[in-house]
């Protein structure tokens, strides 16, 4: 027989899980949102609102934090763009439509790792108060996922078209 009572997280451990997540979603699509402008602005713009939607999200978490008075579990409110923009193994512009193509397959990864990470936290849920936030993010992520694997598909498209003069 299955205990799911030994799966389940302390509202501290919650927290801070979904906090830590969340700062480094954003610090990813702030990231991308700049590295994909010289060549994919539309692109760019997406990663942006996607970045602002972690935002957003952060801020319900300090508001639930702060209902259930742990909001010493959030950690570092804002998050450093330092450490967002550290350097990687690769160039951090994105140069051309091959690069594009790499940078959308891990983007949309990672978007389907976020929405199977709060889904899995909501199934695993027992504090009454992060119920409907996390029933959100899950929505939010899995319509992030979406809508990353629809913008995947239209480039492939683009990248199959040839250029007219």
């Amino acid at each position: 027989m299955f205990d799911s009572t030994a799966h389940m997280l302390l509202p501290q451990e919650q927290l801070d899980l979904i906090s830590h997540h969340e700062r480094q979603e954003l610090q990813r699509y702030r990231r991308l949102a700049l590295s994909l402008l010289p060549t994919a602005p539309h692109i760019s713009r997406l990663m942006a609102t996607l970045g602002t939607e972690c935002e957003l999200r952060l801020e319900t978490l300090r508001t639930v934090a702060s209902e259930l008075d742990l909001e010493a579990c959030l950690g570092e409110a804002n998050p450093a763009m330092g450490s967002a923009l550290a350097p990687s193994c690769r160039h951090f512009f994105v140069v051309n439509g091959t690069m594009t193509s790499d940078v959308l397959d891990e983007a949309l990864e990672a978007a389907h790792h976020s929405w199977h990470f709060y889904d899995a936290l909501l199934a695993t849920n027992a504090t009454p108060e992060l119920y409907r936030p996390l029933q959100a993010f899950v929505r939010q992520k899995r319509r992030e996922y979406q809508l990353l694997e629809e913008r995947h598909g239209e480039w492939q498209l683009e990248a199959r078209l040839p250029r007219e003069r």
